[in-house]
């Protein structure tokens, strides 16, 4: 009987031992599935930070790259750099080129005849080297045009921009054989590489090839020459602080816990582990939320594990959202660029436009004033748009400080309200000021120009979108909270709902049917909200689609306890060639001093024109009115965009000639304008031979 007993004992404690063994065995490989998981997790997790990292390292110099780019290929189509290079004359070079090293802060600037003569250069303290460009790079550039390249010279290594010389009418350097070769160079110093660190929050040196990456993503950028071999490499790289020590250590003591509890607490080690085996086993199949949360209300080390896969669903989630608005943020570059062409290709068009037609003895002198006016009004409103940039750069770089003095709050809003109803003109607008029945006892401390900026934006916004109506500006003094508050209220159309919530938002505008009034990049809110934020304050609307909007503004209340030159030019213009045609043109253009410009010089051609405001309402005229003989189609429209109207004129008349009307200069415009099927394109500012010249070629050739 004990022998019988003894055996069933021996026999159960030995199943105990094997299950206990069993179990024991099966965590251990969980935890290490654990640890080894959590290893690829951080190699995929740093490998997407690099991905990540490089991808933004590359736009960087792109955009970096640009400005100078920009302006190798605007100085070369000059025709007064087309006779520097016959004449040689250094004296103009030195007076109306070298002004260029100042500007864009570059080290180095020289021309080259083009036979490979170099006739002078004009460069900073930091090189001395008089003549580097290489005549292979000579060759390269007059094939390509425009190149950019990198040189190793006694001063160390340089980045160069190069273009050939052209005259001003050949600007894409393809009617014309070069006249000489014009470079740009850049040292890559110490100071480019703190500029460029300031930028990307990055560590950059030459690249030696004995780098080691501790907690750190990096980057190498090969440095080619014009023939593409690579001379040298910038290393980039910046912290990673996303760190997996503690997590893979803990693992590895759970996995020793468990060795021991498997000698010392065998039974009852398997009875513990069980259940928050299986909240692991959750996490780790589904990532149930509801099982970390239970793994965290177990006591011991299965607590802090439950934290770390807290941890670790945090940062993974926060590395998305990282993710996420880096590739915003280069879609938002790109949006930028464009949207800067455009706008300022919209006053530049009726600048050019309007000024070349006021020498042009056809018009009469009440013609010629509308035009003054358009050109000033234009040129304000690039003015107005590069402000507005340079500010929000400033803005974002927290340059700008408020500047607190003591000011007159009733004289400031007196005389801004004043100023802006003087260059706001609308008879069907009636602006009203409303004044605070208790006024402020003495002057007050802020940033008297910042706030009026703020006003004179509400004010300018209320009075663009508001046709008939009243624009109302009211303010308060609230001795109680200590705060002024402001209110500017329109009876204008009113925001719809989907632009609500990007009202205040950088390049932010309402594209929306009936609105056209929508000049500018869309900085004003976002720069007024920041100067709002300056002087203590909130800025918020209200605004109802049809009946108007209010915007309200307070800053702090501190009582003081101790107050345009017009440019004219005139430029020859050729007589109008009347090309003896009553045809009908139909000009589909949203933005009403652009289609001034065009219509004028299309009647300059007894043409007789007819209008749509948007892509819509051109398709419509073309259903209805089989007698138009050619369309003008810009691009940027709202309701239907150029595109979308040429493609449904399209579906029932393919005869039509159609021209689309761009603002935008890439490449990838005019391919797309190109490939979707338009008969020609125009690039804006409009230019009236490129106009005459499709005219010529649908209306006096027999084929068209």
């Amino acid at each position: 009987m004990k022998s019988i007993t003894k055996r069933y004992n021996d026999s159960t404690y030995s199943k105990v031992i094997t299950l206990l063994s069993l179990v024991t065995f099966g965590l251990l490989l969980l935890v290490l599935s654990l640890y080894f998981y959590t290893r690829i997790q951080e190699k995929q997790i740093f490998k997407s930070s690099r991905e990540l990292f490089s991808n933004e390292i590359n736009s960087l110099l792109k955009l970096n790259a640009e400005p100078y780019t920009s302006v190798i290929n605007d100085a070369t189509y000059w025709d007064e750099f087309v006779d520097f290079t016959k004449t040689k004359d250094v004296t103009w070079f030195n007076t109306s080129v070298a002004n260029i090293i100042d500007t864009y802060k570059v080290e180095y600037l020289c021309a080259y005849s083009i036979d490979g003569s170099f006739i002078t250069k004009v460069s900073t303290l930091k090189i001395k080297t008089k003549d580097f460009i290489p005549d292979a790079a000579l060759k390269r550039i007059r094939e390509k045009k425009v190149d950019k390249f990198y040189l190793k010279i006694p001063e160390g290594i340089v980045e160069v921009y190069g273009a050939t010389i052209h005259p001003s009418n050949d600007p894409y350097k393809n009617k014309t054989q070069p006249s000489g070769y014009f470079f740009i160079a850049r040292l890559l110093d110490a100071e480019y590489f703190a500029n460029i660190e300031e930028i990307s929050s990055s560590k950059i040196k030459f690249y030696e090839g004995n780098e080691k990456a501790r907690k750190t993503v990096f980057t190498v950028i090969p440095l080619k020459d014009y023939e593409g071999k690579t001379i040298s490499s910038l290393y980039f790289k910046r912290a990673y602080d996303i760190d997996f020590s503690i997590t893979k250590r803990i693992l590895l003591i759970t996995a020793l816990a468990l060795l021991l509890s498997w000698i010392v607490y065998y039974y009852y080690a398997n009875l513990w582990s069980r259940l928050p085996i299986s909240f692991i086993k959750k996490i780790l199949v589904n990532g149930d939320p509801s099982a970390i949360a239970s793994l965290k209300n177990i006591r011991g080390e299965f607590r802090y594990i439950g934290k770390l896969f807290e941890e670790n669903k945090v940062k993974t989630e926060q590395l998305a959202i990282a993710k996420s608005k880096a590739e915003e943020s280069d879609k938002l570059k790109s949006a930028f660029l464009m949207n800067l062409s455009h706008e300022i290709r919209t006053p530049m068009n009726a600048i050019l436009g309007f000024t070349d037609m006021l020498s042009n003895p056809t018009f009469s002198d009440a013609e010629k004033e509308e035009f003054i006016t358009i050109i000033k009004q234009s040129g304000k409103n690039l003015i107005d748009i590069i402000d507005d940039l340079v500010e929000m750069s400033k803005i974002d770089s927290n340059i700008v400080k408020p500047n607190i003095y003591a000011v007159d709050l009733d004289e400031l809003v007196q005389s801004t309200f004043n100023s802006c109803k003087g260059i706001l003109h609308n008879e069907a607008v009636d602006f009203k000021l409303i004044t605070p029945e208790k006024p402020a006892r003495k002057k007050i401390l802020t940033d008297g120009t910042k706030l009026r900026e703020v006003i004179a934006n509400l004010i300018n916004n209320a009075f663009k979108f508001t046709e008939e109506g009243s624009v109302t500006l009211e303010y308060a003094v609230n001795e109680v909270d200590n705060k002024i508050v402001f209110t500017v209220k329109d009876s204008g159309i009113g925001i719809p709902e989907e632009f609500q919530s990007s009202v205040f938002k950088r390049f932010s505008k309402i594209n929306a049917k009936g609105i056209s009034a929508n000049e500018g990049l869309g900085l004003g809110l976002a720069i007024s909200k920041a100067y709002v934020a300056m002087l203590g304050g909130e800025i918020d609307f209200k605004s109802q689609l049809g009946i108007g909007t209010t915007f309200t503004f307070s800053i702090l209340l501190h009582y003081d306890e101790s107050d345009d030159v017009e440019v004219s030019e005139e430029s020859k213009i050729t007589v109008p060639i009347d090309m003896g045609s009553e045809k009908i043109i139909l000009v589909a253009e949203d933005d009403n001093i652009n289609f001034i410009l065009i219509e004028k010089l299309l009647k300059m051609h007894g043409f007789k024109i007819i209008r749509a405001k948007d892509g819509a309402e051109a398709v419509q005229l073309c259903k209805e009115n089989n007698e138009i003989d050619l369309v003008f189609m810009d691009i940027k429209m709202p309701n239907l965009n150029g595109y979308e109207a040429f493609q449904k004129i399209r579906e029932f008349n393919t005869e039509i000639p159609i021209i689309a009307q761009t603002s935008y200069s890439f490449s990838e415009e005019i391919d797309r304008i190109k490939e979707i099927g338009f008969d020609d394109y125009l690039s804006k500012p409009l230019d009236k031979v490129k106009i005459a010249a499709i005219l010529k070629k649908y209306f006096e050739n027999p084929e068209k």
